[in-house]
């Protein structure tokens, strides 16, 4: 059975010779025990040496994500402007997250801001000479969230399971620019990149113009979640980066865990 961080602090305190805490991070409690609070500490910090040193499978997790499909609607653009008017709707966009396609719209132009229920603006100038009305627009979600705890992807193993095929990266900003922007924009095969800043996404390539129904892909990452709060890890379990409660147990090796805490203990500044 795996041992709870107060489990852990207590067997780090008694090859330590140490008294006993109660509590580590206030769970049975007021906490008054300083030593317990400080292998609490040192705990989290170990965490993240651990984190660092190899990649746990118990921190390999799988992703599936349904890729929406893409909606048709209409509007009106101006000359060379990049805003788009008298959309029916724009309820369903978010900035940054979708792609937008049209007459005279770059293969690059994406959402930049959603302005109003009826008007969104463009990364990108339409390239139309005359103004244009209730033109036909499709926008396409090609932006997705990480899932929480994301480090980073464990290459080939991101999968167009509804095609059977692998898809290509995760690409160098190098090369997303050379698809986006280049003179050859598509290929026969998607690709994939992490972008950011916060909140941190991944985007694929070419954005799913052509898909008709719903398109799943999975990929497998690394995550900085080490924790199984409250001991629980089973399936629908909460993970956490880091202990927060006295019973919560790791994901990782539970020896390196109490030697990592004395290690660190014996380092104090006057030991």
């Amino acid at each position: 059975m795996a041992k709870s961080i107060l489990q852990m602090v207590n067997a780090a305190q008694a090859e330590l010779g140490l008294p006993q805490s109660t509590s580590v991070f206030g769970s049975g409690g007021g906490l008054t025990d300083a030593t317990g609070i400080q292998m609490g500490a040192l705990a989290n910090r170990i965490l993240d040496e651990l984190r660092r040193m190899n990649r746990w499978t118990a921190q390999q997790f799988e992703f599936d994500l349904v890729v929406q499909v893409p909606t048709t609607t209409t509007g009106d653009m101006a000359a060379q402007s990049a805003v788009i008017t008298n959309i029916p709707s724009t309820a369903f966009l978010q900035a940054n997250y979708w792609q937008v396609s049209g007459s005279g719209i770059p293969p690059a132009a994406r959402v930049l801001t959603v302005d109003s229920l009826t008007q969104v603006t463009m990364n990108m100038e339409n390239t139309n000479t005359t103004n244009l009305t209730a033109q036909s627009l499709l926008f396409m979600k090609d932006t997705y969230p990480v899932p929480s705890g994301f480090d980073w992807f464990n290459n080939s193993t991101m999968w167009d399971r509804t095609n059977h095929w692998r898809l290509i990266g995760p690409d160098s900003p190098q090369q997303d620019q050379y698809q986006r922007s280049g003179i050859v924009p598509m290929g026969p095969r998607r690709h994939f990149r992490k972008v950011g800043p916060y909140p941190n996404t991944f985007r694929i390539w070419p954005p799913p113009a052509e898909i008709t129904s719903p398109l799943q892909l999975v990929f497998e990452y690394l995550s900085i979640d080490a924790v199984a709060v409250l001991g629980d890890a089973s399936d629908g379990a909460t993970f956490a980066q880091y202990f927060v409660n006295d019973s919560d147990t790791s994901l990782l090796d539970e020896n390196a865990i109490i030697n990592g805490i004395k290690w660190l203990f014996k380092r104090r500044p006057g030991c």
